[in-house]
């Protein structure tokens, strides 16, 4: 259950994830008209996207869980404390991480069909993606506050913001990433295969 001062970061985090489920839509959306429309253009893009895969292909489980879920953390994390720098790197995050979606979904519905694709996001992405959203909707709090800090017009320090959203990266990103993780390396990868 989450703890008062956990829900209370929530209230104050809403706007910055309405803003970061927008930004993840619209990188969706455009995914999905890139596959559609230019495929030969992305080309390159799906290569790239193969090789990253298959640095997963064929470890154990446990593995790739770990692996998975150092992963998801590491870059969270990044999004999250390099938000700082007026949130540029969240909302990139945000749009290439939907793009890719997008790209991934319609490319996989072309080739495999709606019901397997959906499959293969859905049970570990209930989790995995309210996490990226909310490591992200930090990161661009913080980055809103540190232009408002150069502009003198916001009052608390810095560090405060900082370990404030490390707290809820810990207690709450942190599991929901850890059991993301397990999810895709035992039970999507089984759904997958058969």
């Amino acid at each position: 259950m989450l703890r008062q001062e956990q829900t209370g970061y929530l209230q104050e985090l809403r706007p910055h994830i309405k803003a970061s489920l927008f930004l993840l839509v619209m990188g969706t959306v455009v995914g999905i008209l890139s596959a559609a429309h230019f495929f030969t253009v992305d080309s390159g893009f799906s290569d790239s996207l193969r090789s990253f895969t298959q640095i997963f292909t064929g470890l154990p489980k446990p593995l790739l869980a770990t692996a998975i879920f150092l992963n998801n953390a590491t870059k969270t994390l990044l999004v999250l404390l390099l938000g700082i720098i007026g949130g540029v790197l969240p909302i990139c995050f945000l749009l290439l991480n939907g793009y890719a979606l997008g790209f991934v979904l319609y490319s996989s519905v072309q080739s495999k069909g709606l019901v397997p694709s959906l499959l293969a996001i859905v049970p570990h992405g209930m989790f995995e993606l309210p996490a990226v959203l909310l490591g992200a909707s930090i990161g661009i709090l913080l980055g809103a506050r540190a232009m408002r800090r150069l502009f003198g017009k916001f009052e608390t320090p810095l560090r405060n913001d900082v370990g404030r959203g490390l707290s809820f990266f810990w207690s709450i990103i942190l599991p929901l990433l850890l059991f993301a993780a397990f999810i895709e390396a035992f039970v999507t990868s089984a759904l997958v295969s058969k």
